[in-house]
């Protein structure tokens, strides 16, 4: 509200009038004076009770210089002094209007908006041009919930003084609460072009300033980037040139944001070198190495006050124009900088940065969505080149130094944060950390801060600090939603499920919309099996649990609903990712294309594919950013085999070859959105085959792009290795070389390939481990057998990139895939000619950097890999792009070619490293060997089970508990109900779900059956192989089977049933290759594999009749054929593998420069 000591045009009274009634004014004025002082105490020393008092004598003042006659209208003809008007009635006039204006607002402060309307009417009957009191009685119009009334005064008021500027303010947050955003901009439009004719110098340059960051401000927030950034480049040109408003041309000319950006780069590199590597002690003082300590603007303000504001909006103005860059290179619309843009998290929910924007005006950044980025065509108008984050990180420094904001300090954490891995802990991150250390000095209660120390802290390792660092930002807001989420994320890495739910039910309160924290709720309920309100999708899976805790088997809404409709929705929105890319930068396009092939120019023939497939993915506009880049894989595998074959094939001199040009993409086309789901959680989400895929192409997609624009790369790719001479060099990346599954199925292997030395398939391989060392015995024994073992874990990207191709490496293996730990950038870096994933990840990485997986056709159905529609067409002879069009388009997954194992594709080391494995026990008399097994195997049923009667029938299942689902454990207590002499032993993995388990059973097959459920702790491996033998029978889970755990039951000679519930989803699959592999005669495989639930219920039930005697009978079978079956012959699954990788590399000598389905119809191999 503005009281009478504001600033305002009126006419001065004269200074020597006699009135006739002066005695009262000077009453009058002496009571205003003190009533300010006792208004601007309100409410910490002055009560209520004063302010009333104050008001009732400013009224009983007043009135008595009203009934003098002496208050006259304020009319036209008074203003231009006619005689009418005294000089006793203008003093009189102004005291009491002055009066009225305070009353209003010590009214408006008591709350009793009647009396503040009366009051200012008051006024506006004297005089009707009082802006003051227009802009007040729009004010309590407003309070009173009339917003019509209080904009109409608030729109006079502007329009009668347009530099009133609390007039303006008030207007403009009005209209944005209103989300009339084209209003609110016609607004401050408006006053920006008529303010400044009545603009003092200096004075009111702050208030000036700000209307236009305002307009800026509104512009960002309805995503138009361009005009924002116009509107804040004059902010910063009145700043930096020095000049008023008033001034001729000040606004004509201004600074361009490129000048202001190159004269900051300059100074500071001038003093700190090229990487601009500031602390932020440094970045405070580069004030004066960029303007020798004051803005040119200020220099001709000098109110402190104006001042202080001036620089504040200036910085904050930077620190906008920042975020808007920073926010644009992290989607990939810019240049990347010194070092690549490693703005990409591998997992970019793993947790959420927070960054901020300060805003100086009452617009609500909730009512308008700033998701979107500036594209690469608006960065080049803001900026006149596309910037980089060397342009943005000035910038933040030179905010910082104007104005210590905890929220540049956390922009700049964020940005350096993002310029280097975690590990090793670079130069970038202990800066970051300062930054964000300096923010919590200047504002102990930062969430935002707290949030992405928490972050940085979480990526380097510190765990436990990162958990700290979390809860310190939901201490300080509750409800901060991306603060939970990464707390919830943090403490279930460290095994507090139960808490991790908490704070991901408080994620999803404060904000529904946040998708990362409803499907990490999701999938965290899943794990402990806690499926109230889970729902159904009724299409992929037909069976699920309501809000009730009740079965449903039809579609019902529930979390698991919501999940698909989360992701799919994502997947058709993924679909216009790099619309019009192709047909605003062909001539860049065709360029890479024709640099990387070796052409001559783009009329070469041999471009005509390649033109054909550019301009078949333009028009469809489905899609386009994808094809894109495979488009430019295929031209990049084009150019790494010119390189192997001009050097090693056809001998060329390096002078006669031309560059094997690495292709990069445009920089128009952004950084792709990722799933909110991960990869590896598509296992037990019911997808179908399309979306199952499409999570994980668009995740790889997001690591090809990443990776494409990495500073370092070369402009070449990387040279090939030489020819093999006495061995195929291969590189094994994984970072579970530890006590970790993978390294129970794998530990022979890598001492295996010593042994192809002088075979017909010699090896040479090389481990190289992408973490530390656990000193288990299966990473020394790997450590010890291997031909070479590589600790890099603690290595940048570049440095292992670089280090194998140092090592000439010729097929590069992928052990992770899409788990925990993967570092996938390094395949997509195409340090080697050829990759294969295996072991890590059961399921296609749909990555154009994954040449070949392994598997089998049990694991993988022929018919679930890509048929290209009418191959033989000529139509589509000559077709590059292979996943789009195929006749089986809704049914296929695998986007790599594929590997077809004679024999189960899994390893399983068990007759080399199990605790009970005998080299000699193959040869003793088989019923010796049963018996033996027998008697040792009642004696360890006894020992873990002594209370079980004779005769009992132990089912089970040793997974995590996570791989369970409603429909199968209704099954499971439909089995047991069948079977009344029966248990189910399951694994306290984790210990949390055990309670939902038993709840759910007893509700849903009655307490009796419930109590036939027995839970024990989760042994260590050596144990858990030795208790594999004791189930009678162990019952598969069909959504995503026993992989480990279901080879570690076949050892022990124990029956398991399974049932591959899905083609297209090689995980519900694994079980049922390892069983095929493993049984000694076709029709025990046949028992063993269900083809439907209804059999697989069925088959459980009729095994275990007559006491088991068919289970047993299974079990000796497949007891005394584990020392000859497939499944466990390593050295022989190690030659087939050796095998493999010469059949890949011999056919990329002769075909790796194929590019159309022509030239290489079928790349799929069969072992």
């Amino acid at each position: 509200m503005a009281s009478a000591s504001d600033t305002r045009r009126s006419p001065a009274p004269p200074s020597s009038s006699p009135s006739v009634d002066s005695a009262n004014v000077a009453s009058l004025r002496a009571l205003l004076t003190s009533a300010h002082e006792i208004y601007a105490g309100h409410p910490h020393s002055t009560t209520s009770n004063q302010l009333w008092s104050v008001l009732g004598s400013l009224d009983r003042m007043a009135a008595r210089l009203v009934e003098t006659g002496l208050v006259q209208s304020v009319s036209r003809d008074n203003r231009q002094g006619h005689h009418h008007y005294t000089p006793a009635a203008a003093v009189t006039t102004s005291a009491v209007l002055e009066a009225w204006l305070l009353g209003g607002c010590i009214a408006y402060s008591l709350g009793d908006m009647n009396r503040a309307i009366e009051w200012n009417v008051r006024i506006l009957q004297v005089d009707p041009n009082y802006v003051e009191a227009m802009s007040n009685l729009a004010a309590a119009f407003r309070a009173q919930g009339r917003d019509a009334d209080a904009e109409g005064w608030w729109t006079r008021a502007v329009h009668l003084r347009p530099a009133y500027w609390d007039a303006a303010d008030h207007l403009f947050s009005l209209l944005c609460a209103q989300q009339r955003y084209a209003d609110a901009a016609k607004v401050l439009n408006y006053v920006e072009r008529h303010a400044t004719s009545s603009t003092s110098p200096g004075v009111d340059l702050a208030r000036y300033l700000a209307i236009i960051h305002a307009k800026g401000t509104l512009f960002y927030a309805l995503e138009d980037h361009l005009a924002a950034a116009q509107a804040f480049s004059r902010v910063l040109a009145h700043a930096a040139s020095g000049k008023s408003p008033t001034d001729d041309g000040a606004d004509t000319n201004p600074l361009a944001l490129q000048q202001l950006v190159d004269r900051i780069r300059t100074a500071l590199q001038a003093r700190y070198g090229s990487r601009l590597l500031l602390t932020p002690i440094e970045a405070r003082a580069c004030l004066h190495d960029v303007f020798g300590g004051e803005l040119p603007g200020l220099r001709t303000v000098e109110n402190s006050q104006q001042r202080n504001a001036i620089a504040q909006t200036t910085a904050n103005t930077l620190l906008t124009l920042a975020k808007i860059l920073q926010d644009a290179i992290a989607a990939g619309n810019g240049g990347s900088g010194n070092g690549g843009n490693k703005f990409l998290k591998q997992q970019p929910h793993e947790h959420q940065h927070a960054d901020a924007a300060e805003n100086v005006i009452g617009i609500n950044n909730n009512a308008v969505s700033t998701s979107k980025t500036a594209n690469l065509a608006t960065l080049v108008q803001i900026m006149g080149r596309v910037p980089s984050t060397h342009d943005v990180l000035p910038m933040y420094y030179l905010s910082l130094a104007l104005h210590a904001s905890p929220s540049t300090a956390n922009n700049i954490g964020i940005l350096l944060a993002s310029l280097a891995p975690a590990l090793p802990i670079p130069h970038e991150h202990t800066l970051a950390l300062e930054y964000y250390r300096f923010g919590l000095s200047l504002d102990p209660r930062h969430p935002h801060l707290y949030t992405n120390l928490g972050s940085l802290l979480k990526d380097q390792g510190r765990l436990a600090d990162a958990v700290n660092m979390y809860e310190c930002a939901v201490s300080c807001d509750p409800n901060f939603d991306i603060a939970l989420a990464n707390l919830a994320n943090a403490v279930k890495d460290q095994g507090r499920v139960g808490d991790a739910i908490g704070y991901y039910r408080r994620a999803v309160a404060a904000n529904p919309r946040f998708d990362e924290a409803v499907c990490g709720l999701a999938n965290s309920l899943s794990s402990v099996c806690d499926w109230a309100g889970r729902g159904c999708t009724g299409y992929v899976e037909t069976c699920g649990v309501d809000e009730n805790s009740d079965i449903v088997t039809s579609k019902c809404e529930g979390w698991m609903m919501r999940i698909v409709e989360i992701v799919s929705g994502q997947l058709r929105s993924s679909l216009t990712w790099g619309t019009g890319v192709i047909a605003n930068e062909l001539p860049n396009i065709v360029r890479e294309i024709v640099l990387a092939c070796g052409y001559s120019s783009a009329a070469d023939p041999r471009m005509k594919p390649w033109l054909e497939e550019l301009a078949r993915a333009s028009e469809s506009g489905v899609d386009e950013g994808a094809k894109i880049v495979e488009i430019f894989e295929a031209a990049a595998r084009r150019a790494r085999w010119r390189a192997y074959s001009d050097r090693y094939v056809h001998h060329l001199e390096p002078s006669s070859m031309k560059p094997f040009h690495r292709p990069r993409l445009p920089l128009s086309l952004a950084l792709p959105p990722a799933p909110t789901v991960l990869p590896f959680h598509t296992f037990t989400i019911p997808f179908d085959a399309v979306q199952g895929r499409e999570v994980c192409r668009r995740t790889a997609l997001r690591v090809s792009v990443s990776t494409n624009r990495y500073s370092w790369l070369p402009a070449d790719v990387y040279p090939p290795p030489p020819p093999p001479t006495e061995h195929l060099r291969i590189g094994y990346v994984s970072s579970d070389f530890n006590n970790h599954p993978l390294s129970h199925l794998m530990q022979s292997v890598f001492g295996l390939h010593r042994k192809s030395a002088g075979s017909e398939f010699p090896v040479y391989g090389i481990c190289y481990a992408t973490t530390p060392s656990d000193n288990s015995p299966y990473r020394q024994k790997i450590e010890r057998e291997a031909h070479e073992f590589v600790d890099i874990s603690g290595w940048s990207t570049q440095a292992v990139v670089e280090r194998i191709v140092e090592d000439n490496i010729h097929i590069l293996v992928n052990l992770n895939g899409f788990t925990r730990g993967a570092r996938n950038e390094i395949f997509a870096c195409r340090p080697a000619p050829l990759s294969i994933s295996f072991m890590g990840f059961a399921g296609s990485l749909g990555a154009e950097w994954s040449d070949y997986i392994l598997a089998d056709r049990v694991a993988v159905p022929p018919d679930t890999v890509r048929q290209m529609r009418k191959a033989d067409a000529q139509e589509n002879k000559s077709r590059i792009l292979r996943h789009h069009d195929c006749k089986n388009q809704d049914n296929w997954v695998y986007f790599e070619d594929i590997v077809f194992c004679k024999h189960s594709f899994f390893c399983c080391d068990h007759r080399q490293s199990a605790p009970d494995a005998v080299s000699s026990s193959a040869s003793a008399d088989p019923e010796d060997r049963w018996n033996a097994e027998l008697v040792s195997r009642r004696k360890m049923r006894d020992e873990l089970f002594p209370s079980l009667a004779p005769g009992t029938i132990i089912l089970a299942n040793f997974n995590q508990l996570y791989k369970i689902d409603p429909g199968v454990f209704l099954t499971w207590l439909r089995i047991l109900s069948r079977l009344p002499n029966a248990v189910l032993w399951l694994l306290k993995f984790p210990d949390l779900g055990t309670a939902h388990l038993r709840s759910f059973a007893t509700r849903w097959a009655g307490p009796e059956v419930a109590n036939r459920i027995i839970f024990t702790d989760v042994a260590s491996k050596d144990v858990h192989l030795l208790r594999c033998r004791i189930p009678d029978l162990v019952l598969d889970t069909p959504e995503c089977n026993a992989h480990t755990t279901a080879t570690d039951v076949i050892w022990a000679g124990t029956p398991i049933l399974t049932f591959p519930r899905h083609r297209h989803k090689m995980c519900s699959r694994i079980a049922a290759s390892v069983i095929t592999s493993a049984a000694d005669r076709a029709e025990d495989a046949d028992r063993l594999i269900a083809q439907s639930e209804e059999e697989y219920e069925v088959t459980a039930v009729e095994l275990c009749l007559n006491d088991g005697e068919e289970l047993l009978q299974l079990r000796k079978r497949l007891f005394l054929s584990r020392e000859k079956s497939p499944i466990f012959d390593t050295p022989r699954w190690t030659r087939d593998l050796e095998k493999t990788y010469w059949m890949m590399w011999n056919r990329w000598v002769d075909k790796g420069g194929a590019v159309t389905v022509e030239e290489d119809p079928d790349r799929n191999l069969y072992i």
